[in-house]
């Protein structure tokens, strides 16, 4: 029996199987595993005939990862904006609900995705069919890349971070730096659920400076006691998720000839800590 508290209380029975050959079709496959389990979590159901493939973690390139496993037709866009906290005793605490954002790649709505909001609405999670899923993706993805070091580095609550100033400020060029990777494919950074990244991105130094501090009130008043998940994972000594996210950017980044020497030197140090775990 699972619980979980805060924006919704409640306890629900929880089915886990580990006998996955016996299963030959299902609807829906939605991946919730860390990123560097991900080959080896869809390899194990690779036989399974599902009819829509989606994801909430916390990189941008699982798209390409779940169509080269189940078919590009099965694959959804999504991106899930979600706040919580793994509590010791198996608990999940749940603190911002902003929202699943789903549409058919590369840029559609069908009977399909409508579906699959009016399902995740009904159960009471906040959907959306939109027309920009890739924006909203790397937005999230920005954010996420660019708070990770912060936590780990300080192991502070989300809301300390982003209000201090010098962490702001760090924060923010991480942000830009990512952001303007999305701007050399094309992607432009918008602001998505409860994170204003686009205004981080686009506006002057001291306005995008009181755009993340006025986050951090914003944190501060609706979870103030939240941890980013890369420091949950520090503090209960498992690997840190990096490598699939701030280690894609970075290669994208080269790749592209986008300079990005905050990122990288964020990433090595990751590197130092993930390794001595």
């Amino acid at each position: 029996m699972a619980s979980v508290t805060g924006l919704a209380d409640f306890n629900t029975p929880c089915t886990n199987s580990t006998e996955l050959e016996n299963i030959s079709a299902v609807d829906v496959l939605m991946v919730a595993v860390k990123t560097y389990d991900l080959d080896e979590a869809l390899a194990s159901v690779a036989h399974i005939n599902f009819s829509s493939v989606l994801s909430i973690q916390n990189r941008v390139q699982f798209n390409e990862s779940l169509a080269l496993f189940f078919g590009q037709p099965n694959t959804v866009g999504s991106s899930a904006n979600f706040i919580g906290e793994g509590l010791a005793n198996g608990d999940a605490r749940f603190t911002v609900n902003g929202g699943f954002i789903i549409r058919e790649l590369p840029d559609a709505v069908s009977d399909r995705v409508q579906e699959l909001v009016s399902m995740l609405r009904d159960s009471g999670i906040n959907s959306e069919a939109v027309p920009n899923i890739r924006s909203l993706q790397w937005s999230k993805f920005a954010a996420w890349a660019a708070g990770t070091p912060l936590a780990v580095f300080t192991r502070l609550e989300t809301h300390k971070f982003f209000s201090d100033p010098d962490c702001a400020l760090d924060f923010m060029r991480l942000l830009r730096e990512i952001g303007k990777i999305a701007a050399e494919k094309n992607i432009p950074l918008v602001d998505s659920g409860p994170l204003p990244v686009g205004a981080i991105f686009s506006g002057s130094k001291e306005g995008a400076l009181s755009v993340v501090q006025e986050l951090g009130v914003h944190f501060a008043t609706h979870a103030p006691n939240h941890p980013m998940s890369p420091l949950q994972d520090l503090e209960r000594g498992r690997r840190l998720e990096f490598d699939e996210t701030l280690g894609y950017a970075i290669t994208e980044a080269k790749k592209l000839g986008v300079p990005v020497p905050t990122l990288e030197l964020c990433y090595g140090l990751l590197c130092g800590i993930n390794r001595n775990i």
